[in-house]
């Protein structure tokens, strides 16, 4: 993990850590509702890489808890960006239920389908 120049770095950094995360997040959620999945696995690994970097950061800001002006409210900040990723990732959990159970669906009917077929034969 790097160090810090001073702790308004390491504070800079969490935020673009979030920020790069809530990007990938997002993209998620398109590729979802767009039904793209090709690329959907190495987005998930590269966001649940940058998840753990945010992760290692967040506790240095933890043990830097009296030498950060403003702490609480950096840390409100902090939890309300992450509550908003946790909000799309789990809007993004339920689309992609909803399209496997379309999915299962589809594929239900299309074995009903051969199955009558075969029977008509």
């Amino acid at each position: 993990m790097p160090k810090f120049e001073s702790n308004r770095d390491l504070v800079q950094a969490i935020f673009d850590g979030l920020r790069e995360i809530l990007k990938m997040t997002l993209l998620i959620r398109e590729l979802i509702l767009n039904e793209e999945f090709e690329g959907l696995p190495e987005l998930l690994f590269r966001r649940e890489e940058k998840i753990n970097d945010v992760g290692e950061l967040l506790k240095e800001f933890e043990n830097s808890k009296g030498k950060i002006l403003n702490f609480d409210r950096v840390k409100g900040e902090i939890i309300e960006l992450s509550e908003q990723i946790l909000k799309i990732d789990s809007e993004n959990a339920d689309n992609i239920k909803e399209k496997m159970k379309q999915i299962s669906e589809e594929l239900i009917e299309l074995i009903e389908r051969k199955k009558l077929l075969r029977y008509l034969r």
